[in-house]
């Protein structure tokens, strides 16, 4: 049900990220770069192709919770149900939102969504794959109460929809609205990773939460954005891996088993003081601040540009489909959408790898397109676009060969 709602409004989606890049072109700032934009909204791809899977188990774990458990036999048509259920789903995001800036196995997940050192809509879709792993919990006491799972569903959707328009930078802030909702002005903040501004308005909806819980900060200068320690890649695929990869290096680096548990629990600030005890967050400037960014030539980013954008409608198809395929068929587009995502990534920023997994990559996607498990009209683009994406690769690597210096045979190395 959720993925039907997002799917709706993926056309809202792009016609306000055209608008932004309008406004914020008009206002002078500089809020989108094109690598980074298609990083975020790979991340956001993911992150749908891989919910029903990911999300699953809690549906699955509140539907049981709620038709044998719930205290109340709440129904759909009243009022004043979805007025309450409005309020206390986002308390439950609240403190979902705070656990996950608090708890290093919950920020792994999160972290994602801070990891662009811009600030825009293109930010709001730039979602992990694997939060609905974790972020259950939080809901069950609406299970518990007797919410039925579609309120709960699509409420869940509405409080999603609502933070999308927040992630803006040309909105200033909105008077009288400041004091009861959360605005681009108060999730700016959120994004920030100035010393005052982290871990500060978790809120959903209302910023009510944080004003109530003394987790609030206003906006006084814009904050610079991204996270304390920048991830340094446009690859979708490790911006989800990541943080993860992180704590088992340390857990693995630190010498005393309490030490190698509590890592995981622990706030992400906090090391053992064999690894040099808890982390000062340092002054920022926007300024000052180091961006990361990759150098392309023109046919590699037409070509980046081209192969993100078959991927996104194929990943717009599939989700418009998802519910009537079988689990093989839905176990095929996750994994050819993570890989092309990935490639996508990895040939951004000139990885020796990207190119020859690019190539078998589009072959198995003819290959797949010719077994005749697929739909003719889904075979039929598939086998088109996968020709032209093989052509464009092959001229691609050619071009990239031809253009190499002799005193450089290796394309450049990222930090």
């Amino acid at each position: 049900m959720r993925a039907n709602y997002i799917l709706l409004a993926v056309p809202f989606f792009v016609l306000a990220i055209l608008v932004e890049v309008l406004l914020s072109h008009r206002k002078k700032l500089r809020t989108y770069r094109l690598h980074d934009s298609i990083a975020n909204l790979g991340c956001g791809v993911g992150s749908q192709a891989f919910a029903a899977v990911t999300g699953a188990f809690g549906l699955y774990v509140y539907h049981q919770l709620q038709s044998h458990v719930g205290l109340l036999t709440i129904s759909e048509s009243s009022v004043l149900a979805w007025v309450a259920l409005l309020l206390i789903d986002d308390f439950c995001y609240y403190l979902y939102h705070r656990g996950s800036h608090r708890v290093n196995v919950l920020w792994a997940t999160h972290a994602v969504h801070h990891q662009s050192e811009e600030y825009n809509l293109a930010v709001a879709l730039r979602q992990s794959w694997f939060t609905g792993l974790t972020s259950f919990v939080f809901y069950l006491p609406l299970a518990l109460l007797g919410f039925p799972l579609a309120m709960f569903l699509t409420m869940r959707t509405i409080n999603t929809l609502y933070q999308f328009w927040i992630h803006t930078r040309p909105i200033g802030k909105l008077g009288v609205l400041e004091w009861f909702l959360n605005t681009p002005s108060h999730h700016r903040v959120h994004h920030g990773v100035d010393p005052r501004y982290i871990d500060r308005n978790h809120a959903g909806m209302f910023i009510i939460w944080d004003r109530l819980l003394g987790t609030f900060e206003p906006e006084d200068t814009e904050p610079v954005y991204g996270t304390v320690k920048p991830l340094a890649s446009f690859n979708p695929l490790w911006a989800n891996f990541a943080e993860f990869a992180r704590l088992w290096e340390m857990s693995v680096a630190t010498t005393r088993l309490r030490d190698k548990l509590k890592l995981w629990f622990a706030p992400p600030e906090w090391r053992p003081a064999d690894l040099g005890g808890v982390v000062q967050i340092p002054e920022v400037s926007r300024a000052t601040q180091h961006i990361y960014a990759v150098q392309t030539s023109l046919p590699q980013t037409v070509y980046v540009v081209t192969s993100f954008a078959l991927t996104f409608v194929a990943a717009v198809l599939f989700l418009g489909v998802q519910q009537q395929l079988s689990g093989l068929h839905n176990a095929i587009y996750v994994a050819e959408l993570t890989i092309a995502l990935a490639t996508v990534g990895g040939i951004t920023e000139n990885k020796p790898w990207a190119a020859r997994t690019e190539t078998l990559r589009l072959l198995s996607l003819c290959l797949l397109a010719g077994l005749g498990i697929l739909p003719r009209l889904y075979a039929m683009m598939l086998l088109s676009s996968s020709v032209v994406l093989l052509l464009g690769h092959a001229l691609l690597t050619f071009t990239s060969s031809k253009s190499r210096s002799p005193q450089s045979s290796a394309l450049p190395k990222l930090p």
